[in-house]
């Protein structure tokens, strides 16, 4: 990774050392020095550590080999704020100059991945900072967001990161987890300690733009990493050498880049006209550029009272005015828990709001080859690929899977209503062409679009069949992934949800457990009243690193109101009925004693 500005300047990395090469500046002779980076132990916590950075656990991976993450190309704008630029050296050309060859390390590490990293604008504070950068990293982030919002046309494409510097920091840096594409949340602060090298300082760029597009850090026994040290180890700014993304890193990145919020980052040229603050198209229900909400027309809009639907803008203190979940009457992010997606199928599971965001998380759904059906069938693309729900969307309710019989008999005549996909069928895959099923009721199938043969064997009423317009031939096939025969799943699951899982859920197509109820996630480990789910569904989310994850489910205003009047009432009625017992048992005792005087 070499610069030709001024000289050569960059670095060559091998396995597991690097060199750095620069000009000489006494050297009158264009001399170059070229020296071994020595990483130093700097003292402070990783990224991991800092609050800010991710509302996420750390994520448990098994080993998936993806090098091909998309056949788009991404790109990242990255916008630069360098506070009082002295430790980059007093000139500003030379303190320029570094930090566009750190972003040509970084876009080297990207671009193995078909991302391009690019700065589009560099503002370096000579005189003063703009914002004070004393405290910690959650308070150094937010005021940067704050002078952000007020003075910056950011584009939907464009992150913003401000470079500070400490002689003696207690950590790298902060960032959001996975909101590249929000303006309110694409940025991020990198720290320069004293003792830190050029190339750590590039890995932390690396990982802080890593987290802001949905990476978590390496867990290094279910990652596999093809070198010494992988980008997402927490450990990477103290190694020199070449590093790569492991394979839990492709995984997520795969994920990532196939999210509709992530479509900002899709370019197949690159621009090279600096953005000016892209405004989005105000009125469409999609919040998009550097709207703060979009409720949609203003005829349609339910949330007048948060958002102006004219300019876009939220009204006054509104958090929100935009989304599933955002309360429409009190403009205010919905409580983690809240149902704002709900499950199609049995493949596909239910999502919740995660009261960050008014904006829904991501649809996931089941892994291929999951269990599903009381594990009679596999999920496939998010679809339980079960015979009798296939039959069922076909033909009605009165149809069930065919029969082993039905099957070999229809399929092997290999004629209008049966076969498989243009071929004689085998004994293995007769059930894999063309769709079979048996009829459970006495009335026959009306249509005018297709055409039905019954066929009565073993005791069953076989019936397949034909569509009438050439255009609708392929309809009656058996889905991909359906467990039609030997052999006939192309592949192996990509996860062991019962070992990952314990037994008591399956995993998502993010490779995480979805947990049975009674089971929470990450590892489905047994929780009293857990109502099951996943890291990824909003529901979930860890109070701390260091705890273990909780359940902190919250209730309607309503509901919370009946179990306090229970909580208070309850043991009151409880101890009038004792008293009221008590004072009978004393009444009866008394009348006793009395009869006994009197007699």
């Amino acid at each position: 990774i070499l610069s030709t500005c001024s000289g050569l300047r960059g670095l060559l990395q091998f396995d597991n050392v690097t060199y750095g090469i620069e000009p000489l500046e006494s050297s009158v002779t264009n001399e170059h020095i070229l020296y071994q980076i020595i990483m130093n132990e700097t003292g402070y916590t990783s990224l991991q550590e800092i609050q800010p950075v991710t509302q996420y656990a750390q994520q448990s991976y098994k080993i998936l080999v993806q090098s091909d993450v998309s056949k788009l190309f991404h790109v990242i704008f990255i916008y630069i704020t360098s506070d009082k630029y002295d430790f980059m050296g007093s000139d500003g050309a030379l303190a320029a100059e570094k930090i566009v060859h750190m972003f040509g390390v970084i876009n080297a590490i990207f671009s193995k991945v078909r991302i391009a990293v690019i700065l589009s604008s560099l503002e370096l504070w000579s005189d003063e900072n703009k914002i004070s950068t004393n405290g910690n990293a959650e308070e150094i982030l937010q005021r940067f967001l704050s002078w952000k919002q007020k003075l910056l046309s950011q584009s939907p494409q464009e992150m913003s990161y401000l470079l500070i510097y400490r002689d003696q920091a207690t950590f790298v840096g902060a960032t959001y987890h996975g909101r590249p594409c929000d303006p309110k949340f694409a940025a991020g602060v990198a720290m320069y300690a004293k003792m830190i090298t050029f190339e750590a300082f590039s890995i932390v760029m690396v990982q802080l733009i890593g987290i802001n597009l949905g990476l978590s850090y390496d867990n290094i026994y279910h990652c596999y990493c093809p070198g010494t040290t992988c980008i997402m180890n927490p450990e990477a700014i103290l190694s020199s050498g070449v590093k790569f993304f492991s394979s839990c890193s492709m995984a997520e990145l795969k994920q990532a880049v196939s999210q509709p919020e992530f479509e900002c980052l899709l370019d197949t040229k690159v621009s090279s006209v600096v953005f000016q603050g892209k405004t989005g198209t105000c009125g469409n229900g999609i919040l998009e550029g550097r709207e703060q909400c979009d409720c949609g027309k203003p005829e349609t809009c339910i949330y007048k009272k948060c958002c102006n639907p004219h300019a876009c803008e939220l009204i006054g203190f509104a958090e929100c005015g935009t989304g599933p979940c955002c309360n429409n009457k009190t403009c205010l992010i919905a409580h983690r828990g809240l149902s704002c997606r709900k499950s199609t199928d049995p493949c596909d599971f239910p999502e919740y709001c995660n009261g960050t965001s008014e904006i829904c998380v991501p649809d996931i759904k089941a892994a291929d080859l999951e269990p599903c059906q009381n594990k009679t069938a596999y999920c496939y693309k998010g679809r339980c690929r079960d015979l009798d729900r296939q039959c069922a969307d076909f033909l009605g309710v009165y149809a069930r899977g065919s029969t082993y019989l039905c099957g070999q008999e229809i399929n092997f005549l290999h004629d209008q209503f049966g076969g498989c996909r243009g071929r004689f069928c085998t004994f293995t895959n007769t059930l894999c062409g063309h769709l079979v099923c048996t009829w459970t009721s006495e009335t026959i199938i009306q249509s005018r679009e297709f055409d039905y043969q019954y066929t009565f064997l073993g005791g069953h009423v076989c019936v397949s069949g034909r569509a009438r317009n050439r255009t609708n031939e392929g309809i009656f096939v058996v889905e991909e992934g359906t467990t039609c025969g030997r052999d006939s799943l192309p592949n192996k699951p990509q996860c062991n949800a019962r070992v990952k899982c314990n037994g008591h859920g399956i995993c998502n197509e993010r490779l995480n457990c979805h947990c049975d109820p009674g089971f929470a996630p990450p590892n489905c480990e047994r929780v009293a009243f857990s109502p099951g789910g996943s890291t990824d569904d909003g529901f979930w989310l860890p109070a701390s690193k260091n705890l273990p994850w909780t359940l902190t489910r919250q209730s309607a205003p309503k509901k919370n109101g009946l179990l306090i009047s229970l909580y208070v009432f309850l043991p009151l009625l409880m101890m009038t009925g004792i008293v009221a017992l008590k004072w009978d048992k004393m009444k009866e005792f008394l009348l006793r004693t009395n009869t006994l005087s009197e007699g």
